[in-house]
């Protein structure tokens, strides 16, 4: 039997009631694992971990959804690491193409699987995330190095338009984020669609963000 202090403190955020029990289950019954809480919105996340900060039983590891409903998993990333750097992250999601995966990786997750992946995945990114090195699922890995050639051909205004882009925001968003025109956007646009392939927003959000 691992005693309590030693054992390894794991959080999660999901925002789907029983999938997040069921993680919490999954990774609760084995021994070495103890869960310290959950969330289902940043809010309610960023919270509790300060909670659990004052009380000094922070998590040694996060589980992170990265779609909660409205709410954008990538922002709380950011957040914890900004706050609370020595929270391991592995984000677990539905989504995971090259362009989301390079986003999370960006924002400071040390892994990222994909919830249709066999349990063992997780529980090999866990355990190579807790002892210090990054966990990028295998088959995510190629696609990855692919997109990161088509984006290192963007210029940096057109690659900032990009990431916006990838993360669901609008084009009034990005425009009011980038302290542009509307009609300026449109031109990064168009470079953006030419260079990648695609013939529209969707077309991309589908290629490279879902």
């Amino acid at each position: 039997m691992v005693e309590e202090n030693n054992k390894i403190k794991f959080f999660v955020v999901e925002d789907h009631t029983l999938t997040n029990r069921g993680i919490r289950e999954l990774i609760g019954q084995r021994s070495r694992f103890t869960c310290v809480g959950y969330a289902f919105s940043k809010s309610e996340c960023l919270e509790k971990l300060k909670e659990l900060e004052e009380e000094s039983k922070l998590p040694d590891i996060i589980i992170l959804d990265l779609f909660l409903g409205e709410e954008s998993g990538l922002d709380i990333l950011r957040q914890v690491k900004e706050k609370l750097p020595s929270i391991k992250i592995i984000v677990y999601s539905m989504y995971a193409k090259p362009g989301i995966v390079s986003l999370a990786l960006e924002g400071g997750a040390e892994g990222f699987v994909l919830k249709s992946a066999p349990e063992s995945e997780l529980f090999a990114a866990i355990e190579t995330v807790i002892a210090g090195q990054t966990y990028v699922q295998q088959t995510l890995v190629s696609p990855l190095f692919t997109y990161r050639t088509i984006f290192d051909g963007l210029t940096r205004q057109e690659q900032v338009v990009f990431k916006k882009l990838i993360e669901r925001k609008t084009r009034p968003q990005i425009a009011k984020e980038m302290n542009i025109v509307e009609r300026s956007l449109e031109n990064y646009l168009s470079r953006i669609y030419m260079k990648t392939g695609c013939k529209n927003h969707e077309e991309l959000i589908k290629k490279f963000g879902e």
